[in-house]
């Protein structure tokens, strides 16, 4: 045996002795991420693109392969869905903000918790809310989720809708609000909104300024025995998210 080919075998061996297993990656589940905080995370947001959007433009710098007009996509790490066929997610809280915008989509100034911000607001001829400063005050329905994907797995997101999707957001609430269960012994209760997948699809919308996509939200199955970390997944986002240690960029929301 040559000096080559003996290398070769105990190069061979040495990969077998380190075979990578799960078991190996479950041990070790969280490891480098000690000093992770909140801080340092991003959510990411669910968009969908329009015709101007910078990820459908082959020629910018953000754009995404294979993106058209009413995809939807993730603004952390690009993630493409197609509109037609949507992406699944399990909503597991809702929030309401009020995002306040400098003149001219010069930048997001402030975010408002609450309502009270609205008692300052001038209507526009258009109905839109500024405030005293010459901001323009946006209304955001924030919807908090875990999306699915097709190996099992999940992830969270953010999907604000704003202006004319404001309608689409109370009709989500709608939903969930109106399921209802009945137990074995005849007990009838709301159960909570991550207990049920949605499918989430673009579609196009207009009016007599244009048109562009939007969402559409349809119920899907409810959750089984089998998705058990599924829910206890989305039921530790939403205690995480009501408590106020979920920390958004709301830059990425829609204006």
């Amino acid at each position: 045996m040559n000096e080559k080919t003996e290398n070769k075998q105990i190069t061979k061996q040495q990969k077998n002795e380190v075979a990578l297993t799960e078991a190996d990656m479950f041990a070790d589940a969280n490891s480098g991420l000690e000093n992770v905080t909140s801080e340092d995370l991003a959510i990411p947001f669910l968009r969908i693109t329009q015709a101007m959007s910078p990820q459908v433009n082959a020629r910018d710098g953000k754009y995404i392969k294979d993106s058209e007009q009413g995809d939807i996509f993730n603004t952390v790490d690009n993630t493409l869905y197609k509109g037609a066929s949507g992406v699944t997610v399990v909503p597991v809280s809702y929030k309401r903000t009020y995002l306040e915008w400098m003149p001219e989509r010069k930048g997001l100034a402030a975010v408002h918790d609450t309502s009270e911000i609205l008692k300052d607001v001038i209507k526009s001829e258009k109905g839109q809310d500024y405030l005293p400063n010459g901001n323009l005050l946006s209304t955001t329905a924030n919807h908090y989720v875990l999306v699915l994907d097709d190996k099992g797995g999940f992830a969270q997101a953010i999907l604000a809708f704003g202006g004319s999707q404001l309608k689409k957001s109370k009709k989500w609430n709608s939903i969930m609000s109106g399921l209802k269960i009945r137990t074995k012994d005849g007990n009838v209760f709301t159960p909570p909104t991550f207990s049920h997948r949605y499918q989430l699809t673009s579609v196009v919308e207009q009016n007599d300024q244009g048109s562009w996509y939007g969402w559409d939200i349809a119920l899907g199955d409810q959750l089984t025995a089998e998705d058990g970390f599924i829910y206890s997944a989305a039921k530790q986002f939403s205690q995480n998210v009501n408590a106020g240690t979920v920390k958004t960029s709301q830059e990425d929301a829609p204006f």
